[in-house]
């Protein structure tokens, strides 16, 4: 290995060796930040997922708020109506009020008086149907009676609910959830108002008690019933006190004396895989019964209003039915999107029926992985730009140690072979100076070689000429309309004796039609001259060097110069063109050269807005062709 290759090497060490320690430093920093973002990620995920499910159980208190609401103000209304007007109200009731499906009486012992089986219409068939069904001889009022003490029970399990709740965060769709219960009072408020202004002159209480009803869903002041009412069917999702329970207990404890003489309730009744709630009421707790079936459809177009406005990225949420039916939803929804957390409604007021939450986590939002390969792959940039222009820094440098070894050899070859005709035409000048000549034919031979000698030194200098010029750009071509066969036919006269003299035997293929060309006499002669010269030094042993001019159908021309000579390497047969390369580059080569003439003869060629090329001759040899537009 030569001092200069060592150089390279350490340099490429030095290059190497530091740009991998740092790009595995900082793979390993790399790997420790997507373990940090990755353990953050899953913190953040949890803190997420438990965010997602608190809001799915809000959105269950709201669904079960708004249905209490309801049933609670359509018991309120029909417990307000006297029992002589009832038969009237209830038909008029049933047209008015959306959310009324079925208005009925019926018995203590379960036996319906209203609806009549025998006048009456499609929906109330059906609903003696589902009745009779459902219960039979064992209705709901009589197999679970609310006994006196009920409301204390009840009081009990609604003051753990409000403790439950003091401690639950208020969430983003509070202001929905009541805008929702206003609608519903509204409606019940309108209802009261329809049932006061439409009942008949006599009944004087009977508008008094709507207004009662209607001022317990409003939260107004009220009378005892209305009173109790409030007291037990308004619950606004708001932020609450401790103190607030004390109150609301009293407040429930007052009631319950006025509540002790009445029964009320709701049931839920699943009958051909569908849901349905009943409400009853039996004032004074015995009698007859007053009750309602609720539109379930009705009830369900209210219970959007439940849902979130505003969602979180990729967060959805789903009120499903008791056969898995979405609904109402909020937020996108897509198959991709897993399941949260799925939260039951209350049995006793919607049986079956859940709120689902849904996620969708951001392609990268979780951990670090999308980091860690971004990280790297800038990484594995930066570490193969250094490498890459280390690589090339060391190519350049080895390239221009190459170009300073030619040129080397350029210089040396170039003084070998000026050295040789200028010491012939020294050697013969001298013999002709002093007069040591036989005759005068010996010294018209010395004049002859002191000529041949001088026109290879001008070859020589006209080459190196032409290479500084074509490298330096500064080449210029005078193009004319040139006869292409009757210009190389007179180079060819001009060069004979010097391929006479190499021991060569010139053929010609000249056109005897003329062949038109524009294009540049002097560097088509140095082309030319190139091509012969060659032949007549690597070539000589084939006996024959031939030259051809060929028009071309398409336009342009070529010029063909053949040998048969050895031909050249194949792994040679593209580098020959390159400046100072010689097959043999060696000072004791049996040919010298500097190896520019087959360079020069190429860059003049392209000038030209042509080609020189080598094909592989049949036999043996080497055959030029130079292609000119």
């Amino acid at each position: 290995m030569s001092p200069t290759s060592r150089r390279i090497f350490l340099y490429w060490l030095l290059l190497l060796v530091p740009t991998l320690a740092v790009g595995g430093g900082a793979i390993f920093l790399l790997r420790r930040e997507q373990g940090r973002l990755a353990e953050r990620g899953a913190y953040a995920d949890e803190a997420r997922r438990a965010a997602i499910a608190a809001r799915a159980r809000l959105v269950v208190e709201n669904v079960e708020l708004l249905v209490g609401d309801v049933q609670t103000g359509l018991l309120d209304v029909l417990a307000a109506e006297r029992a002589d007007g009832l038969v009237a109200f209830q038909e008029r009731w049933e047209k008015s009020n959306p959310l009324v499906r079925t208005a009925f009486i019926a018995s203590a012992d379960g036996r319906v008086l209203r609806p009549d089986a025998r006048n009456a219409g499609e929906d109330a068939r059906g609903f003696l149907r589902r009745f009779e069904r459902q219960w039979g001889g064992r209705p709901p009022w009589g197999s679970a009676p609310l006994a006196a003490g009920a409301p204390a029970v009840k009081l009990e399990k609604e003051k753990k609910a409000d403790e439950s709740v003091v401690r639950k965060e208020v969430a983003a769709n509070v202001a929905q959830v009541q805008s929702a219960r206003r609608d519903v009072q509204e409606l019940f408020k309108s209802q009261n108002s329809y049932v006061a202004n439409n009942s008949p002159p006599a009944a004087a209480p009977a508008p008094a008690r709507a207004g009662v009803a209607a001022d317990a869903l409003t939260g107004n002041a009220a009378p005892a019933r209305g009173r109790r009412a409030a007291s037990l069917a308004s619950s606004a999702p708001v932020p609450r006190q401790e103190g607030s329970l004390k109150a609301r207990e009293a407040a429930v404890s007052a009631a319950a004396k006025d509540v002790a003489a009445d029964r009320r309730g709701w049931v839920p009744m699943t009958v051909d895989g569908r849901l349905h709630l009943l409400g009853w009421q039996q004032p004074g707790g015995a009698g007859e019964v007053r009750g309602v079936e609720l539109d379930l459809a009705a009830l369900v177009s209210r219970l959007g209003g439940a849902l979130p406005i505003e969602q979180g990225r990729g967060e959805g949420y789903a009120l499903l039915d008791d056969q898995g039916r979405v609904l109402h939803q909020a937020g996108a929804l897509t198959p991709q999107s897993a399941v949260v957390v799925r939260v039951p409604t209350a049995a006793a007021l919607l049986p079956g029926w859940s709120v689902t939450a849904y996620w969708l986590p951001a392609p990268g939002e979780s951990g670090g992985a999308g980091f860690f390969w971004v990280s790297l792959l800038l990484v594995a940039i930066f570490v193969a730009a250094i490498l890459a222009g280390g690589s090339l820094l060391l190519w350049q440098a080895r390239r221009s140690e190459e170009e300073a070894a030619q040129k080397t050899s350029f210089v040396a070859n170039v003084s070998h072979e000026f050295k040789t005709p200028l010491t012939t035409i020294r050697l013969y000048s001298e013999l002709l100076e002093q007069g040591r000549v036989r005759d005068a034919a010996q010294g018209g031979e010395y004049l002859k070689t002191i000529g041949r000698e001088t026109q290879r030194l001008a070859r020589l200098v006209n080459n190196a000429l032409d290479f500084s010029r074509l490298e330096q750009g500064r080449k210029q071509y005078a193009s004319e309309s040139l006869d292409l066969g009757a210009e190389v036919g007179r180079l060819l006269e001009t060069h004979a004796l010097r391929v006479a003299e190499a021991g060569l035997v010139l053929r010609r293929e000249l056109p005897a039609q003329p062949v038109r060309v524009t294009t540049d006499r002097d560097a088509l002669g140095q082309i030319v001259l190139n091509l012969i010269d060659n032949a007549c030094k690597y070539a000589a042993d084939g006996g024959e060097v031939s030259v051809a001019v060929v028009a071309l159908a398409g336009g342009g021309a070529e010029v063909r110069v053949a040998d048969r000579g050895p031909g050249v390497p194949v792994a040679h047969r593209e580098r020959i063109f390159e400046k100072f390369h010689r097959v043999d580059d060696t000072l004791i080569a049996e040919k010298t050269g500097a190896g520019l003439g087959l360079s020069i003869a190429r860059q003049l060629a392209r000038g030209l807005g042509g080609e020189l090329r080598l094909v592989p001759r049949a036999g043996k040899g080497a055959e030029f062709v130079l292609d000119l537009p």
